[in-house]
């Protein structure tokens, strides 16, 4: 666009805003800073600290593969902070199948949200149904950054208490 056409168009502009009695305000287009100048850079965004959070239906994915019980504590290691001890995966195990042979699996997860409670922690609110729950139950997990979002240790022991109870 040459300087004559923009001065053209702000002079037909002018002649506008002045025949309605009104007052006009025209801004100088951005392309008419020198290409030489260098256009002011915004400070970048802040970088994101650890893992984004999961989504709601990653939570969901992480709690019923935990609850599965064609799946050994072994397996599920990777899920819960620090991993799943020996102990505390046996009892896990025989429970889940305990479940199954008695048709209360499968569990079913409705993950609420998934908020930030701190640096690396989140909190997700979690609504559990089963075939043979006699009403859903909504409990609150903590999540943690362990370079994968993983259930806390606390919160997965909460959850095995909530599904033994039925």
């Amino acid at each position: 666009m040459t300087l004559k056409l923009i001065t053209a168009g702000m002079a037909v502009a002018a002649g506008i805003g002045a025949a309605v009695g009104g007052t006009l305000v025209v801004a100088a287009p951005a392309f008419a800073t020198p290409p030489s100048v260098p256009a002011p850079l915004e400070p970048a965004p802040p970088a994101p600290a650890g893992a984004p959070l999961p989504t709601t239906g990653e939570v969901s994915g992480l709690l019923t593969r935990l609850s599965d019980a064609g799946i050994g504590y072994k397996e599920k290691a990777d899920l819960v902070e620090n991993g799943i001890s020996a102990e505390e995966g046996h009892g896990l195990d025989h429970e889940l199948r305990k479940a199954y042979r008695d048709g209360e699996l499968p569990y079913n997860f409705d993950v609420l949200n998934v908020v930030p409670t701190g640096e690396g922690q989140a909190l997700s609110n979690v609504t559990i149904t089963g075939p043979k729950m006699p009403a859903p139950k909504t409990v609150p997990l903590k999540l943690v950054d362990q370079g994968s979002w993983v259930l806390s240790h606390d919160s997965a022991t909460e959850l095995m208490q909530v599904l033994a109870q039925g």
